[in-house]
């Protein structure tokens, strides 16, 4: 088995509160899934993922952010089991940018309000970073609203090298990827 392999493999973690969790890929039958994952996020929440508000994700917007190549767009989603059925709990993504320097891409975190303070989002984040690194990415690039410091602590407490500047009313944070301090 190929590291590559490895990376696509879905993996059950235990939360410190006794949670089963399941980390994987996403697949293109989690269309569906994340509208309702969008559905448990509060306004705030999706204000600060999104800069923007939205009433929630059409079935084309789904489709389309369930649907990835697994290089230059890649997502991994936190799961749990909710009266039979897994429901997705976090997202964590990213988007080759392809007007930005090489190794560059785009990445958003967001876990529903439910799930928020458990960790979901720094397991998500270094999932993430492991895949990124695996395909060549250098830099991880995510801007962030003034007050969403919940993901900016998840960053400075990373451990990870970054790099945060202000930018037209919000935080333009970059991760450096090329410095392996796991």
């Amino acid at each position: 088995m190929s590291q590559n392999d490895d990376l696509l493999n879905s993996e059950s973690i235990v939360l410190a509160d006794g949670t089963h969790i399941t980390i994987r890929p996403i697949r293109s039958d989690d269309a569906s899934d994340l509208q309702a994952a969008f559905q448990r996020l509060s306004m705030e929440s999706i204000y600060l993922r999104f800069l923007s508000y939205k009433k929630g994700l059409t079935d084309e917007e789904a489709r389309q952010l369930a649907t990835l190549d697994y290089i230059t767009r890649m997502a991994f989603v936190a799961t749990c089991m909710e009266n039979d059925k897994e429901i997705v709990m976090g997202v964590a993504r990213y988007a080759l940018l392809e007007n930005g320097r090489p190794g560059l891409a785009e990445a958003a975190v967001v876990v529903a309000d439910e799930f928020q303070g458990r960790g979901i989002g720094k397991l998500l984040l270094w999932r993430l970073v492991g895949y990124a690194r695996a395909k060549g990415i250098q830099f991880l690039r995510g801007n962030l609203q003034i007050g969403n410091n919940r993901m900016l602590s998840l960053v400075q407490r990373s451990g990870l090298p970054h790099q945060q500047r202000y930018v037209d009313g919000i935080w333009e944070v970059t991760i450096d990827l090329q410095t392996n301090n796991q």
